[in-house]
């Protein structure tokens, strides 16, 4: 049976990320270099790493606060409109009057995808708006970065986060070529390191199959000192490192209509159970959970599951895993 979250307040969290507008497009198949693909659908979503995890940890039960920065323009009205949609406070959303609101071209097809982002507004976040979030970064528990945003700030708003006594959760993506620019200052701030295996081989130099998923994270808590450390595989399921012992977590099955977001959707379940004072392997399993809830649906923020469907989902499983066993 999986372990239940404790009946204790709601923690709160900060994100700190980018918001921006999904422009996506669906084929068959995806285009080869210099090539046009016809037979595509089209959809706008909102997205970007930051909107997409503030959305998940608000909807498994957090209380959530987002900082970010939008243009003034009908993107960023969109946005705002739907982050508080969700009970993501947006207290610390700037609004810039120079900027447009970033955008990502996705071309998705058959499980796959690739993206260009244009951070836009996000690009110009500074230390003053960290600064400005000081008073949401001391009450919460947890402060969530990624790479979308400048690197700089990225490490400020950890350090800052750190010196509190506040768990770093680092989501190291989406841009390999970033890390050079990554100070050792983020590492050591980072409590939790959440990756995909393709990020892990860029960090390791060499691939990294689920098959060494255990010596791989061995080496990334070598390197790095961090306590709690995760390789998702996608379809392969998750691998997990806390003070020297590994679990693994197969991924549940599921009928794929979009992959954007499935990792955001894990990574904000995953953090929020481990905040809650779960078990690393209960909370992978309600972070598989949210992943394979999350690929079989299309729509952005909300195609990201609510805590009381992960807890059907789970129960759900538990009681056909005991089913068979009779």
């Amino acid at each position: 049976m999986d372990q239940t979250v404790p009946d204790t307040p709601a923690p709160a969290v900060v994100v700190l990320g980018s918001v921006h507008m999904d422009l996506i497009a669906t084929a068959a198949r995806l285009p080869g270099r210099g090539e046009s693909v016809a037979g595509g659908v089209f959809a706008m979503t909102p997205g970007g790493k930051g909107g997409n995890q503030a959305c998940q940890f608000a909807l498994a039960g957090a209380r959530v606060h987002m900082l970010a920065r939008l243009g003034d323009d009908v993107f960023g009205r969109q946005l705002l409109a739907g982050l508080q949609a969700k009970a993501v406070d947006t207290t610390y959303v700037a609004i810039d009057p120079d900027f447009s609101t970033g955008a990502s071209t996705v071309l998705a097809a058959e499980g796959d995808y690739s993206s260009i982002i244009a951070p836009g507004a996000a690009a110009r976040l500074s230390v003053d708006d960290v600064d400005r979030a000081r008073p949401a970064i001391q009450r919460a528990s947890a402060l969530v970065v990624q790479l979308e945003l400048p690197v700089a700030v990225t490490n400020y708003a950890a350090g800052v986060a750190a010196g509190m006594g506040k768990q770093v959760i680092f989501n190291a993506s989406p841009a390999p070529e970033m890390w050079a620019a990554v100070p050792d200052s983020l590492w050591r701030a980072t409590s939790v390191l959440i990756i995909n295996s393709v990020e892990a081989g860029s960090l390791l130099g060499r691939s990294c199959p689920p098959a060494q998923a255990a010596v791989a994270l061995a080496e990334l808590a070598a390197r790095f000192g961090i306590e709690t450390i995760v390789i998702t595989f996608g379809a392969a399921g998750s691998a997990a490192w806390r003070a020297g012992a590994v679990v693994q977590q197969a991924a549940f099955a599921a009928v794929v209509a979009d992959t954007v977001g499935a990792g955001d959707a894990f990574l904000g379940v995953f953090s929020l159970a481990l905040v809650e004072g779960l078990a690393v392997a209960a909370a992978l399993r309600r972070a598989a959970a949210a992943g394979a809830m999350a690929v079989a649906q299309r729509g952005g923020y909300d195609a990201l599951p609510l805590r009381k469907d992960i807890d059907a989902f789970l129960q759900h499983k538990d009681g056909a895993a005991q089913r068979t066993a009779l």
